[in-house]
């Protein structure tokens, strides 16, 4: 709906800060640690089905033409060619956080936010994003049953962050190792993501992803993306 230009227009300082595509946006939940109270730990698989699901309901029905989402924990990437909304990123920054949370709030029947930031990329550049944020999902991989795992065994919150302070990767690895926890035989998505994408006119969600940087992983993302980079 058209509506006149009033004087308060001139306080909308960054109304004209645009990004040109490619670029991802990415959405973060707001406090979902409170959603997440009384869930299986460290990973609800429910959960993981409505954080794809509200993905693949963005990419299917939101009118936008994302290339592909990638999410883990509670973040989603919305990888994009062109920018809609002429680039604007308050439009970026709130209309596509806005579906998502809807989305998930509909499916978790719980009213639910999220939060989001643009970051402009290059074609190039696809598979280094989507590389650091899978080496972000193994980190929160490790983190998170590590913390769970001293947690299930009597230590507070605060004990099993004090016991996993400063400990590196591999120390938390051996950690849980030494608990009978084998990280190489948790499900593939706790420790890769998932991927959701269209094809024609059917969504699909990639459960069983490679890694991005690998040869196959690198193909995976060329196969998805050649459609919409000229």
């Amino acid at each position: 709906m058209a509506k006149p230009i009033g004087k308060t227009s001139s306080w909308e300082s960054y109304s004209g800060l645009k990004v040109r595509g490619p670029a991802v946006v990415r959405a973060d939940g707001r406090g979902f640690h409170k959603i997440l109270e009384g869930r299986t730990k460290p990973y609800d698989l429910n959960f993981a089905r409505s954080m794809a699901g509200a993905a693949a309901r963005l990419i299917g029905e939101s009118g936008l033409t994302p290339i592909m989402a990638f999410t883990f924990s509670d973040e989603i990437s919305i990888l994009l060619s062109e920018t809609p909304f002429s680039g604007r990123v308050e439009k970026l920054d709130s209309v596509i956080p806005s579906f998502l949370s809807g989305a998930l709030s509909l499916d978790l029947q719980r009213v639910v936010s999220m939060d989001a930031r643009v970051i402009p990329l290059c074609p190039g550049e696809f598979v280094e994003y989507l590389g650091d944020r899978q080496d972000e999902t193994w980190r929160n991989c490790v983190f998170s049953y590590g913390f769970y795992s001293l947690v299930a065994e009597g230590k507070s919150r605060a004990e099993a962050m004090g016991v996993l302070r400063g400990l590196k990767e591999s120390e938390i690895h051996e950690l849980l190792f030494d608990r009978g926890i084998n990280l190489a035989k948790t499900p593939a998505w706790e420790r890769r993501g998932i991927a959701i994408y269209r094809k024609g006119d059917e969504v699909i969600q990639l459960w069983d992803l490679p890694l991005f940087r690998s040869e196959e992983g690198r193909k995976l993302i060329e196969k998805i993306s050649r459609p919409f980079i000229a």
